[in-house]
């Protein structure tokens, strides 16, 4: 099973690392990428049997992004009310997943993070975001000794510095 969770962290990997390196501004795209490199990576910390707050934050992450990937494609803003049922779901699911502790509130943390990077309007705010997020996470990976996801965590964190090397230097701050 742990070759298999590498696999699927491999496959998200290559997903994300592709969403990081999308030039311009569109983010359909973007999202699409992301949707499935989260579904990967999630899957990877369910078969691996180390992050199941991983695997419940990713799974959850993957839905909020294709919603988003809607509302994108026909060009419309994300209701208030949205943001705050993703942020809400978030919180119950981890709670209910790893309960109140340390890594159970980093884990939600980590994915209320998630949710300002798929909700930007742009790659370089979407870039800038995901280092915050790839950070926590990072952190989360080596807490709850998820060295499969930490890989994919890591080489992520690399690609995201890359692509705002290569497409966000010029547009100034991300933020």
């Amino acid at each position: 099973m742990k070759t298999l969770s590498y696999v699927f962290s491999v496959a998200g990997l290559l997903c994300m690392i592709a969403a990081s390196l999308v030039k311009g501004k569109k983010m359909e795209t973007i999202l699409a990428f992301v949707f499935f490199g989260n579904a990967l990576v999630a899957t990877s910390y369910l078969i691996g049997g180390s992050g199941l707050n991983g695997a419940a934050s990713c799974y959850i992450g993957a839905a909020q992004t294709l919603i988003n990937y809607f509302f994108d494609r026909k060009q419309k803003p994300l209701p208030a009310w949205l943001i705050a049922l993703y942020a809400i779901a978030i919180v119950v699911c981890n709670l209910l997943v790893g309960g109140f502790t340390a890594l159970g509130l980093l884990a939600i943390v980590a994915t209320l993070t998630f949710i300002l990077c798929i909700g930007q309007k742009d790659g370089a705010r979407y870039r800038f975001w995901t280092v915050v997020n790839m950070v926590l996470w990072c952190l989360f990976d080596v807490l709850s000794q998820s060295y499969n996801a930490l890989i994919t965590h890591v080489t992520l964190l690399v690609f995201t510095v890359v692509g705002m090397i290569l497409h966000d230097r010029k547009q100034g701050s991300a933020t």
